[in-house]
């Protein structure tokens, strides 16, 4: 959810650190001195679907305990949809992924580790403005460690390559701008991407919320759009949204522009949508997840509530690069 946030200018430094998590390949952040990308290994034989299951601004229990919040809902439905997808499967979070009182560490330990918490070793992780709560993002750091972390210098962005798909992994709470470290290390690594690309960062660019369009990320965007990258997943704002393909101004586009979602709907308090922003094709304020199908060329989407209803489905053929 919007507030004030430390706008932390890291500086990325080139690894050749890979983690493989549940057959996904980590690569870390490549950083802005002008050399190569770690070169990505992929999956050898993606004969079944990564299934992806996503949401942010999720473990929210300052008023109640862990059992009963909307997170351990949506924790119940997280993990019903990952025993379905079997082994080729992973859960990435939009930011905001627990809400806490500065300096303290408690929104992990006692609210997120209860209820998300519970299927750690699938995480993929982002950063919202609430993990950098105080002015410090330690906490948030501290708890995924090196997944969300596989340069060690805190950047909080990397990319994950998996069955023809490259995901990255973006901050959104740091430099973004054309000329930043994060832009310069994503188009060298765009170079490199799968056939298909995804970007996942936490503040919406594009939203009906009350607030408004989020413009801190137009860069990226651009960069990505340009790139001809497929789909972004954010957050922040606590609702569900689908966009049609878009450029970074907002500008519909029938033949260029990447099509995006919203979805802030994984245990903080929901609230309404504002007047319906142009290219917005569905709107939702229920507790629930999205469930990403990607495989070679293609991908499939449903957005699930916490009673087991799908309330938006769809698929899309990649862009031609």
């Amino acid at each position: 959810m919007r507030d004030n946030f430390w706008p932390g200018i890291m500086r990325a430094v080139r690894v050749g650190l890979l983690a493989t998590l549940a057959g996904a390949v980590v690569v870390g952040c490549g950083g802005g001195d002008g050399g190569g990308a770690v070169p990505p290994v992929v999956q050898a034989n993606p004969t079944t679907p990564w299934e992806v299951m996503t949401a942010g601004d999720i473990a929210q229990c300052l008023l109640r305990p862990p059992r009963d919040t909307a997170a351990e809902k949506t924790a119940k439905l997280v993990e019903r949809q990952l025993a379905d997808a079997g082994s080729n499967s992973n859960v990435l979070t939009l930011g905001d992924n627990a809400y806490f009182l500065a300096g303290s560490n408690l929104g992990y330990t006692d609210c997120y580790e209860k209820t998300w918490g519970r299927f750690i070793n699938k995480t993929f992780a982002i950063p919202g403005n609430h993990d950098y709560e105080g002015g410090d993002s330690n906490d948030y750091f501290g708890y995924f460690g090196a997944k969300a972390n596989p340069d060690g210098k805190r950047t909080g962005y990397y990319r994950i390559d998996q069955n023809g798909w490259t995901v990255f992994a973006l901050n959104s709470n740091i430099d973004a701008t054309a000329a930043s470290v994060q832009a310069q290390w994503l188009k060298q690594e765009l170079a490199t991407a799968q056939p298909c690309v995804a970007a996942a960062w936490h503040h919406a660019r594009f939203t009906s919320a009350p607030d408004g369009d989020n413009t801190k990320m137009t860069a990226m965007w651009d960069i990505l759009d340009q790139a001809k990258a497929d789909v972004v997943l954010q957050s922040h704002e606590h609702q569900y949204e689908r966009f049609a393909p878009m450029t970074a101004d907002g500008t519909l586009s029938a033949t260029g522009g990447m099509r995006s979602f919203v979805v802030g709907t994984g245990g903080a308090e929901t609230y309404a949508h504002a007047t319906v922003r142009a290219g917005s094709e569905k709107q939702l304020e229920t507790f629930g997840v999205m469930r990403l199908s990607l495989s070679a060329g293609n991908a499939k989407w449903r957005f699930i509530d916490v009673d087991n209803a799908v309330r938006d489905e769809g698929a899309f053929e990649c862009r031609k690069k």
